[in-house]
């Protein structure tokens, strides 16, 4: 298996040429120094997926690591756990039937101003089989695309939608929401179509499942283009799939990728942690570099 040579501190093993990796070596938990925490959040930039094996995390551990990364991004919409305001507990018992969370291709939280920076789930109980994530790049998406779409893209900016959000959560029996999720249906947020990344300035395409319509336009003339931007990033050249073990912490880079889970577990139990890194009000990626890149 291939090991990226660039990083020493621990073994850094991409999973597809689009994205992904996973990390072997590092024992998060254990209070590493600053520059371990800085080559995992390196690693994060360059692959935008990570699944960090072997961990053996309390609640208050995996806690402590993700306030390392950064400041908990908040959340509207989710009930968190006991004692824990920024961790959220997903239960599927084996008697479970239905649809799982999250099970359709979406981005955590795109209609919030400052959707979050990172997710990051832990596996605490997982099924011997099923139960994978996939996830898709939304940079190689960007990649793809002709000079008069990048252009027409870039000229857009697109109405993300908090509508329906609160039902898809409430028929999670298991899942807890916050008193007031409900008000999540009438929240409407502007972000650009083509972003950069803060960090690489990399431009990527910032949709959503619940990217409502283009400003200026309405819902049926703009489905047709982020229906085929959809199928565009799902593609399997533009995907990984992350097979969770006990202990695997998977983190992601939240706006630059959509994500999805695999309902194919049913009579085993699973459980996971989830909590979230504060990130950054997406920004338009520069004209002048849409307009090289397009030329």
């Amino acid at each position: 298996m291939l090991r990226d040579p660039d990083f020493r501190r621990f073994e850094v093993l991409p999973i597809t040429g689009a994205l992904g990796a996973e990390i072997r070596g590092v024992d998060l938990g254990a209070h590493p120094d600053d520059a371990t925490f800085e080559d995992v959040r390196r690693a994060l930039h360059r692959y935008h997926v990570l699944a960090v094996r072997e961990q053996k995390l309390t609640t208050e551990a995996y806690h402590q690591v993700a306030r390392r990364f950064g400041p908990f991004s908040g959340n509207p919409v989710h009930g968190p756990m006991p004692g824990y305001d920024d961790i959220v507990e997903f239960i599927r018992e084996p008697d479970d039937t239905g649809k799982v969370i999250g099970e359709e291709w979406h981005m955590d939280l795109a209609w919030m101003a400052k959707p979050p920076g990172i997710t990051m789930l832990y596996g605490h109980e997982v099924p011997p089989v099923g139960g994978d994530t996939c996830f898709a790049s939304l940079e190689q998406v960007y990649k793809s695309l002709s000079p008069g779409m990048r252009r027409m893209l870039a000229s857009h900016t697109a109405v993300h939608s908090g509508k329906g959000v609160y039902e898809i959560n409430a028929a999670q029996k298991r899942l807890a929401l916050r008193p007031d999720a409900r008000k999540g249906d009438d929240v409407e947020v502007e972000h650009p179509v083509i972003c950069a990344h803060p960090v690489t300035g990399k431009p990527y395409v910032f949709i959503s499942s619940v990217l409502n319509r283009f400003k200026g336009m309405t819902e049926a003339e703009t489905k047709p283009i982020v229906d085929y931007l959809m199928g565009v990033a799902i593609r399997p050249e533009f995907t990984c799939r992350v097979r969770w073990q006990q202990g695997t912490l998977t983190m992601w880079n939240n706006p630059v990728v959509l994500h999805t889970a695999i309902n194919d577990y049913s009579g085993y139990r699973r459980v996971t942690y989830r909590t979230t890194v504060e990130g950054w009000v997406p920004v338009a990626a520069p004209r002048e570099l849409v307009a090289s890149q397009a030329a």
